[in-house]
């Protein structure tokens, strides 16, 4: 029967589009921050428990697998792990003044003054520190890591970051062909 399938066999499927999400326990990270408000006001400082995951629309090739899954989650770890146990500061806040005076970064918001050791802080270059900022510059940083559409056919990856049950954001890449 050599080249000949077999009746059973059946014919390899061709390349076809697949959803994947990426939603693991342990790709999260905790952190303080405050929002920022548009009439001028703004939270608190307190913290959540961020919850990161992503959706990766992309090709299933002929050996019915798109990628390894694992290099998404590790990456996603990492990204997690540089913001976990940090107060996040948003840099391009405009109505923010940073600095840092010795050890410490001093944020000054109005009347109130923030001064907290520098090893506590990251700064981030986002507006303000809410779901939605989080997710577009994980969304970047993620989407910077590799050259997704043309390694894997990935046309579309979406970010989401939780604050806690109910309450996300998701932010979107596309690959410029898609």
């Amino acid at each position: 029967m050599g080249s000949e399938r077999r009746a059973h066999e059946a014919a390899p499927l061709p390349i076809q589009q697949c959803t994947i999400r990426i939603d693991k326990e342990d790709i999260k990270f905790s952190a303080g921050h405050f929002t920022l408000f548009a009439d001028g006001a703004r939270e608190r400082l307190h913290g959540h428990n961020f919850k990161v995951a992503a959706v990766i629309s992309t090709r299933v090739t002929a050996h019915g697998m798109a990628f390894d899954y694992n290099i998404i989650k590790r990456v996603l770890r990492a990204l997690c792990e540089e913001l976990d146990e940090y107060v996040l500061i948003p840099t391009q806040a405009p109505s923010l003044a940073i600095s840092t005076v010795g050890r410490s970064v001093v944020i000054v918001f109005g009347e109130d003054e923030f001064r907290l050791p520098v090893d506590d802080v990251r700064l981030l270059p986002i507006r303000n520190t809410t779901v939605e900022e989080l997710a577009a510059y994980l969304l970047n940083r993620l989407a910077g890591q590799e050259a997704w559409s043309a390694r894997w056919g990935v046309t579309e990856i979406a970010l989401e970051v939780s604050s806690g049950p109910g309450q996300s954001a998701q932010c979107r890449w596309r690959s410029v062909g898609a």
